[in-house]
């Protein structure tokens, strides 16, 4: 079921689909934004953030969160603002975790994913067994 918000970058009222948070109209603009900033560092590498800002016209902020976003990397860009990972603190230079993070949580969810199987199979086993018995008694 699809739910009505409010978009994250205009304010404007739209009907969100469960994966994009901005209106179509925005995403249009964004993709338009990123290309500008690709295009730009592809002939300009090693550029600051503000230049490429200026020379764009795409907001900072905007290219901030393409990093943060995974949609560049900030060794192409000299960048006067620092990333930390979201959940240790470390600097970063894209995304939201550093590395040994994701490594951490990949392990975490596939220890739970593993006892969750283990459990199951248990259940599994014992339900066999009582319904074994059950029959046996008829």
């Amino acid at each position: 079921m699809m739910s009505i918000r409010n978009c994250k970058r205009c304010g404007k009222i739209f009907q969100y689909d469960g994966v994009h948070k901005i209106c179509n109209q925005c995403r249009v603009q964004e993709e338009e934004d990123f290309e500008k900033v690709k295009e730009f560092l592809k002939e300009n590498p090693n550029s600051s953030i503000n230049v490429v800002s200026e020379e764009t016209g795409v907001e900072k902020k905007i290219i901030i969160e393409f990093i943060k976003n995974d949609r560049l990397i900030a060794e192409d860009l000299e960048i006067d603002v620092t990333l930390k990972c979201q959940r240790c603190g470390t600097e970063i230079k894209h995304g939201k975790y550093c590395d040994k993070c994701i490594s951490d949580m990949k392990d975490e969810i596939e220890s739970i994913t593993k006892k969750k199987e283990k459990r199951n199979k248990k259940r599994g086993r014992e339900n066999m067994h009582v319904s074994d018995r059950i029959n046996k008694n008829k």
